[in-house]
């Protein structure tokens, strides 16, 4: 993505640089308003969408600098998607501190930027799009009430908390950043992040709704040209405050957390590129009637995607993901037999484009989706995508 960049004035005679840049994306699919396996958090459906971003740093001081990106989907409501102070406290050192509505620093997908070099697809890995059949403000009953609403992530609802139906999380959002403060270093051969943040993974947050915070982290090693592996965690309190007081004179005083861990790879080598990266996270609910939900409920995606260029132009790629879930058992559905409390779904994507200017890149994609429960359970979408950056 191009960037705009020129010198302000400013009244008292310093010299402010001020850098713009941006991106749009018309892309163009198959609906989905049946099976809901694109739907993301902000309810719109990642193949079928129109979203333009525009973003900005002013950097009124060589070790300071403030950031935003502002972005709109489907033409509705603009949304403040990143604004962060950056400070570089010691000059010369790769090292920062950053503090608002922050970049990620759990795994690796998230951290990634604009255009076919982030995102060689038009669909978004399934830990950072799919929405699960959990939410942060309404929680099952039983472990019946929680088979209930399998496959069901794009209209979930629980007898507890908040009784009108919303969509469920993915495991990590990648279409909302977190609020809080950042500290990243780096050295040749290491590059590590830790953060502080309100919301969790999978529910991000500007204003606080349980009293909590999450801390995360990664590390990155690049022990050669072209190869990075990375490892991350996080942990931070999930449910809202309302539910979790609401049973603290029962159930006494307990954390109802997100935790998950992450490692990833990345390696590229003339023209091809492979990418692929496991996340494990669980949730804990609390144990309310029977039959009770024990243990933490588990989630583990993983996806390996790859991209070959035919030469300055043209390119193709491909991404295989799988998402999996821990069991639990039930007493009216599925006879007691244990079974996976949200339906595992298996997505394959391929698709190829053309760089017809050096901002403008064009592809077309095939994405097939499986999953053993819902209305739907098997679903192909064409999409095709139009993007251009300044």
């Amino acid at each position: 993505m191009a960037a705009l960049s020129f010198l302000v004035f400013a009244p008292a005679g310093v010299r402010a640089q001020v850098t713009v840049s941006g991106e749009a994306t018309a892309t163009f699919g198959s609906r989905d308003n049946v099976a809901f396996f694109n739907y993301t958090d902000y309810e719109h459906n990642a193949l079928r969408m129109f979203r333009v971003s525009l973003a900005g740093m002013w950097q009124p001081a060589a070790r300071l600098a403030f950031l935003t990106e502002l972005r709109s989907e489907d033409a509705q409501r603009v949304i403040p998607y990143a604004l962060y102070a950056r400070v570089r406290p010691f000059g010369g050192r790769a090292f920062f501190v950053q503090a608002g509505r922050i970049p990620p620093v759990f795994g690796a997908f998230g951290r990634r930027t604009y255009g076919a070099d982030a995102n060689p697809l038009i669909g978004y890995p399934l830990a950072y799009q799919y929405l699960t059949s959990l939410r942060p403000d309404a929680v099952p009953a039983s472990a019946d009430d929680l088979l209930a609403m399998r496959a069901r992530g794009w209209r979930v609802e629980f007898p507890v908390g908040v009784r009108t139906a919303a969509p469920g999380v993915p495991l990590v959002s990648a279409y909302r950043w977190d609020t809080g403060i950042e500290a990243h270093a780096a050295s040749a051969r290491l590059d590590g992040s830790v953060a502080v943040t309100r919301g969790t993974l999978s529910s991000p947050r500007v204003t606080d709704d349980n009293g909590g915070v999450q801390i995360s982290g990664r590390l990155a090693w690049k022990p050669l040209v072209g190869l990075v592996i990375g490892a991350s965690a996080a942990r931070g309190e999930f449910l809202s405050r309302a539910i979790s007081d609401t049973y603290a004179p029962v159930l006494g005083a307990r954390s109802y957390s997100q935790r998950a861990v992450a490692v990833d790879a990345e390696y590229s080598r003339d023209y091809w590129i492979v990418r692929g990266e496991v996340i494990d996270s669980r949730w804990t609910v609390p144990e309310l009637n029977l039959p009770l939900i024990s243990r933490p409920l588990r989630a583990t995606a993983g996806f390996v995607e790859t991209r070959y260029r035919f030469g300055p132009r043209y390119f193709a790629a491909g991404r295989v993901d799988r998402l999996t879930f821990s069991r639990v058992r039930g007493a009216r559905l599925f006879n007691g037999t244990p079974t996976p409390w949200d339906a595992p779904v298996t997505r394959l994507e391929a698709g190829a484009g053309v760089y017809l200017r050096r901002t403008l890149t064009a592809r077309a994609v095939v994405q097939r989706n499986w999953r053993d429960a819902g209305r739907v359970t098997a679903r192909t979408f064409l999409s095709a995508q139009i993007a251009f950056g300044f």
